[in-house]
This record gives structure tokens, sequence and C-alpha cells, in this order.
């Protein structure tokens, strides 16, 4: 059936959709010079649609279609997906909004990208729609902004960098970093919810991997040291916290898949041992982020302590999450950074200790250094982030596998990387793989 749009933004009307149609209008004419993109924007509210369109600078070559969909009304759904090539998905708390974008794109074979962070959501997700979507050749792909391209990339691209040296990846360490200026580092509302549902919601996820019952990551060669509890790196000069966003839930989802799924295990390099870290400049900021995290995580526990987190953010984040979201200025000053730590063993030393249990004791004798770095991560990075994997999906979806993806699973064999370099978040080898 032939397709009436290339492009549908759902959520198109909330605070990060409206950045990711700015992006889309910004780029199109370059990615697609032959023919303009036909793009549609959907959501509840016509009113707000409408309010969306009649803000566009004129002059832009792309006018959006109004689509109305509800998550309430499948029928609404199906008929979007229905019409639409890919689905930018922006439209959260995913856990509560998100099944209804994913279900109707898998039956109306609609591809899809989102900006969810959320593991409760996107393994969930995985669980129960990647047989069915493998089965009418759909890719769905999860964790598309800045959770968690740069860190699912970034590990598949210190991978293939190890691989180059003719060296056998074991593990990898990766450590954030947020750059502010003089106006600091604000997030919008929208973030804030979905992390104090995700917190709260903790035991279900664990319920969720006892079902799903994925297939231990094997640790090859010695096993990565962890260190659960704050401390000062050297080799980052600052202290650190274990990382408690999504990405470590994402790494470890696309190299149990890669073990589970015969179909994806010729696009990805074999699985390593991986632990991340947030950086933190100073003990004075190490102890409120450790005080602040320390109550957020005591009231997330409880229905009545969510909804009291949700109804004061500014109080619980220190004035960092607000309806507000952050300011231009605030925009343009910051930006990210994760630099990858990684270790393996050389093609000699693997042809001395050929036997897995030998390769274990024997310490690793190779190692490299790399690093994502980009803008502001949630409102800047992310729309470049997304629309790029979208971009990716229209012009090489014979190199996209289908099923539930994550981005490393999807785009492995693909020019994302190099689409997200021109967008300015560049990929880079700090140091060489050394013995």
């Amino acid at each position: 059936m032939e397709k009436t749009f290339d492009l549908s933004i759902f959520g198109a009307t909330g605070f990060t959709g409206k950045f990711i149609l700015t992006e889309v209008l910004k780029t199109a004419d370059r990615a697609f010079p032959n023919a303009p993109l036909r793009v549609a924007i959907a959501g509840r509210s016509r009113e707000r649609l409408e309010a969306l369109v009649a803000s566009l600078p004129t002059g832009s070559k792309i006018h959006p279609t109004i689509l109305i969909a509800d998550v309430k009304d499948e029928a609404s759904m199906r008929a979007m997906c229905r019409a639409s090539k890919t689905l930018i998905a922006a439209a959260g708390p995913f856990r509560f909004l998100g099944e209804a974008a994913v279900a109707a794109c898998v039956e109306e074979k609609c591809h899809y990208v989102d900006i969810t962070g959320e593991p409760e959501f996107f393994e969930g997700m995985a669980l129960k729609y990647h047989d069915k979507a493998k089965e009418n050749q759909v890719a769905i792909v999860h964790v598309c902004g800045f959770d968690s391209i740069p860190a699912d990339m970034g590990v598949l691209f210190t991978k293939q960098q190890m691989e180059k040296n003719h060296a056998l990846p074991s593990s990898i360490e990766m450590f954030f970093k947020i750059h502010t200026g003089n106006s600091g580092f604000a997030g919008h509302y929208a973030t804030y919810e979905s992390a104090v549902h995700g917190f709260g919601s903790a035991g279900l996820l664990r319920q969720l991997r006892r079902t799903a019952n994925r297939p231990q990551v094997p640790k090859i060669g010695y096993s990565l040291a962890v260190n659960p509890k704050p401390h000062w790196v050297h080799k980052v000069a600052a202290y650190t916290v274990p990382f408690f966003f999504a990405d470590p839930s994402v790494i470890r989802l696309s190299q149990q898949m890669v073990l589970q799924d015969k179909d994806l295990s010729s696009v990805q390099p074999p699985p390593v041992q991986f632990s991340a870290y947030i950086c933190i400049p100073s003990f004075k900021a190490l102890a409120i982020t450790i005080f602040a995290s320390t109550v957020f995580g005591l009231f997330a526990k409880y229905e009545s302590g969510r909804k009291f987190l949700l109804k004061h953010p500014r109080l619980f984040t220190m004035g960092i999450f607000s309806h507000e979201g952050p300011t231009d200025q605030q925009l343009s000053e910051t930006s990210f950074s994760e630099t990858f730590f990684a270790e393996g063993y050389s093609k000699a030393l693997q042809e001395q200790h050929f036997n897995e249990g030998e390769l274990r004791q024997v310490k690793p004798d190779v190692s490299i250094v790399t690093s994502v770095s980009g803008p502001e991560p949630g409102y800047v990075a992310t729309p470049k982030m997304v629309v790029q994997a979208c971009y990716t999906l229209l012009l090489e979806k014979d190199k996209v596998p289908n099923g539930v993806l994550t981005p490393s699973l999807a785009f492995a064999q693909t020019d994302l990387i190099k689409r997200l370099e021109e967008q300015g978040i560049v990929f880079s080898t700090v140091q060489q793989a050394s013995k």
C-alpha cells in the first residue's frame, strides 16, 4: 500500500516534539534533495496542532499535514501509522502513552523511532512485539535520543575501533560529563515526570526481566572492576557515581538480544563487560547529588511520595526541572561528552591463551579511549539524533534489521554515525589502541 507521508511526528505539540519538528524543517531539504519530504504532525488537539503550524517560519518547502491521533482511540492511531512510512514518537511518559503507537506501527507496517529513556517500557515492548515486528518486516527502534544513541552507538563505535586493531574487546567503562555555562543547566518537567515513574517502578522492571529470562552476557577475559560507591577517578579528573539512567539497561539489552536472536548476531561485535558513571566536578556537588538522589529515591518508592515529587519539581531538583524548561541561553551554553575506556586482547595474546578460561586469568594488553560529544543533550542533541535515525530508516532500510531494536542493533550497518557527525555529534578516537 502506498504511504501518504514519509514521516509523521506523534506528540509534535509537546516540549521536545516542537524541537523535533524544527529540526526536520532545518535538515530535510539537504537530506532529501530530490523531492520535498512529506511530513505530518499528529496529536490529540487540532487546535494546538493548528497553532503549531501557524507558528512555523514561512518559506519552508515543507508544509506539515495535521493528523488527529489519540492513544485511547486505536482506530486513529492505526490510521496515522497506515498513512506513514516512519513515525517519530515524542509523546511521553512512554510507560503510559507509548504502547499504542508501537502496536499500531507493527500492525500497519510503519517503521518507528522514539525518544524514550524508560527501561520498563522499551524492554517490555521488545518482549511483547519483537517477533511480530519481524514477521511484519517492521523496524521499531527505541531510545533514539540522548537516551541512548551516544552510549549505545558509542559502545558499538568503540568495539569497532578495537576490532580495526585486530583486538578482541573485553570491557568498556563510560564516563558522562555535562558542561554548562554561567546560566546553568535546566530540564523540562516531562523528563522529570518520566524519571519519577521510572524510579517508582523498579520492582516492576525486575519482574519484567525475570519474565523475559534473557541470556546472561558472558564475560570475555579479565573481570571488570565496578565501583558502586562515589569516588574520585583520576583519568577523568572528577568524582563519579554509578550512571542511574537508561544507558546501562540499553547496552545490556543490545548485547542480550544479539545472543538471543541469530538474525542480529551478524550486525554486532562480541559482547563486552560494561559499566557507566556520571562525572561530578566537585565534592560539594557530589554531596548535593547524593543527598538529592537519596531523598528522591525514598519518595519515589511510594505513590503518595511520587505525587509530592510531581507537584514540586523545582524543590526536589534544586530548580533544575520545571514546567518552563531551559532558556535559549542555557541550551546554547550546555554540551555533553561521554568518554569510553576500553580494554581487550591482542591477536597474539588470544592465540597464546585461546581457551576462554585461561583468558579470564590474563590482564588485557590492548586499550583504547574514544569519545562521543555534542550540544545540549535533552532538547538540542535529542532532536538531531532522533531525526537522523528516522532519516536513516527512510534512506537505508535495506541495511536495518526488523524487530524491536536498540540503536546499535538497528543502525550498525548504516551511515547513522556519519549523519550525526554532520549535525555536530562527534564520535572520535581520543587515544589509539596501545599495548
